[in-house]
């Protein structure tokens, strides 16, 4: 049974160390390249991912090497079945195998479109192949079934050099670059859902403050909604005297309750047509506070329900601000024109007007419109 000598092993653990360092998944495949390259070195040194479905191989190089020509891709593509360790899956999906353990060099000089067409023309005789993830041979079934995307790590070599030595550091290394290569994947969705999640508070207007009140963090939307809801200049330090009267008053009542983790209600500040909606989300552990800020366009009917009007009324005054006559409103609600100035003459006595005019400057006032 092969063994590695102290060196190997020594560089084996500072390799793995590195592996694990790895955290651009963009960059992996160039990173791991160059920690298998001090380790077994070679002519070339290719990672690639393949899919099933298609068979379509996406290699990745050491920058030293300039790739593959388009013809020497279309070989790759075409002749993949003919590849003496692509053919011999799901037996080599499960560990490292040459070239060289399957067919002689005579055998793999005879091959017209993989050896003639490809690998003649980078000095390749022998090759050395791990596939990643580790997969049981009977997970070749699956993968096939469902077009799966497997990964994989090749070393060329211009000549039948590669020992039992490589194949055993290829192994040993094998599981950790599987790991490695799943942790820098899982860093990259994190980092994207981070991303995401950071322009969703942006997008609702997200403020972070302290017991104290003071500002620790600020979206620069929320700014914005602050001095236009808030008479006094908002500060990028302290809340508005208004906002943190309404924090404590929310955080005194919920400090009341053994379960921080229930939102209270939201404030609701409305001007010109619009409303600002204020969400406090108590952070315990931290003694910190986030608030969500949302502005929404509020609809005719929404604004002028705030006047005190039945909402049949509030209907009509909606229709009388658009244009209609009552003939029209009529029409539209479905009743006699009597009920429409019935309800008119109930909106001039509440609010004390004589015309309809005059309702609807009183209630574009009264909304801050003028």
């Amino acid at each position: 049974m092969e063994t590695l000598e102290i060196d190997d092993l020594h560089n084996l653990n500072q390799s793995i160390q590195k592996l694990y360092t790895i955290s651009n998944f963009d960059t992996f495949g160039v990173n791991a390249l160059s920690i298998v390259n001090r380790l077994v070195p070679g002519n070339l040194h290719t990672f690639f991912t393949c899919r099933f479905g298609t068979r379509q191989i996406l290699p990745t190089f050491l920058p030293d090497f300039h790739g593959f020509t388009p013809e020497m891709e279309r070989t790759i593509d075409l002749h993949f079945g003919e590849h003496p360790i692509a053919a011999r899956m799901p037996l080599t999906l499960n560990g490292a195998y040459k070239i060289s353990d399957f067919i002689t060099q005579p055998e793999f000089h005879r091959l017209e479109g993989v050896y003639q067409q490809f690998f003649r023309h980078i000095g390749s005789e022998d090759l050395l192949n791990i596939f990643l993830p580790c997969s049981h041979p009977d997970d070749w079934r699956k993968l096939a079934q469902t077009g799966a995307t497997i990964m994989g790590i090749c070393v060329d070599r211009s000549t039948l050099s590669f020992t039992e030595r490589d194949r055993l550091v290829l192994n040993l290394l094998r599981p950790h670059l599987a790991q490695a290569y799943a942790n820098a994947q899982q860093y990259q969705q994190l980092k994207q859902d981070f991303i995401q999640i950071q322009q969703s508070l942006n997008h609702l207007g997200s403020i972070v403050v302290d017991r104290e009140g003071r500002v620790r963090s600020i979206a620069p939307q929320a700014i914005i909604w602050l001095e236009t809801y808030f008479v006094k200049p908002t500060s990028c330090v302290q809340l508005p005297d208004r906002l943190w009267s309404w924090v404590k008053y929310q955080i005194a009542g919920l400090e009341q309750k053994t379960d921080l983790s229930r939102q209270c209600l939201p404030l609701r500040i409305q001007k010109s047509g619009r409303e600002l909606t204020i969400r406090l989300v108590v952070d315990r552990p931290k003694q910190q506070y986030l608030l969500l800020l949302e502005e929404q366009t509020l609809s005719s009917l929404t604004f002028l329900s705030l006047l005190g009007l039945s909402q049949r009324e509030t209907e009509v005054l909606a229709l009388v601000i658009r244009g209609k006559d009552n003939q029209a409103i009529a029409t539209e609600l479905s009743v006699y024109p009597s009920t429409i100035r019935k309800h008119l003459e109930n909106i001039y006595s509440k609010w004390g007007i004589k015309s309809r005019t005059e309702a609807i400057a009183y209630a574009l006032n009264k909304l801050g419109f003028f």
